[in-house]
């Protein structure tokens, strides 16, 4: 056996620290580009006056403080709105009772804004708690259209209602005519429904 020359010594040595397990790891180009402009930014900061760096902590500190308060006010509306007892459910007491023709108008101003996906929901929700109060069933918002159609055996007339407030609310393109059909068809079980 010969010993290896200077060279081919280098060159095996340069040919084993080429391999993948001796490189290190790439970085995302994102992530590079981002600690370019946190580097880029810091330098930038150090040649400032110290009047700049207070300034610019004091705006980020006012802008960290208006998204705190933002925040506890959005929360605090949101927990004023839906009350708990102590179990953690709604508060019955607190709890708004729904109407049809709550619902009705509701639908009525989503659709005059055109949300008419918003609208199509109403509507489906207003004829399935017109159905509930016919048959003194008690509405529960908890249960799906689908299981509400169950829960009240299937009539053939909400089904197509469903189907086509479903369209509305879930298809690819909604229309206004379509919402003031089924409008004009919850109008129409509306006056036809005992007081």
């Amino acid at each position: 056996m010969t010993v290896p020359s200077d060279a081919e010594i280098g060159e095996r040595l340069r040919a084993i620290l080429a391999a993948p397990e001796f490189q290190q790891a790439q970085e995302p180009v994102w992530w590079r580009a981002f600690k370019r402009i946190v580097h880029g930014l810091l330098d930038w900061l150090e040649g400032q006056p110290a009047v700049v760096r207070w300034g610019l902590l004091l705006l980020a500190l006012a802008l960290l403080a208006a998204i705190a308060i933002h925040l506890f006010i959005t929360f605090r509306q949101v927990l004023r709105e839906a009350p708990l007892t102590r179990r953690g459910d709604a508060d019955p007491q607190v709890t708004r009772t729904l109407s049809s023709e709550d619902l009705l108008a509701e639908a009525r101003a989503l659709r005059s804004a055109g949300r008419l996906r918003e609208a199509a929901r109403a509507l489906q929700q207003a004829r399935l708690l017109l159905e509930c109060r016919r048959r003194a069933v008690p509405w529960r918002a908890t249960l799906a259209d689908w299981e509400w159609i169950d829960e009240l055996g299937r009539p053939a007339d909400l089904i197509e209602f469903t189907r086509a407030t479903q369209t509305i609310a879930f298809g690819a393109s909604p229309s206004l005519p379509a919402v003031e059909a089924c409008e004009g068809r919850l109008l129409a079980e509306l006056a036809g429904s005992p007081p």
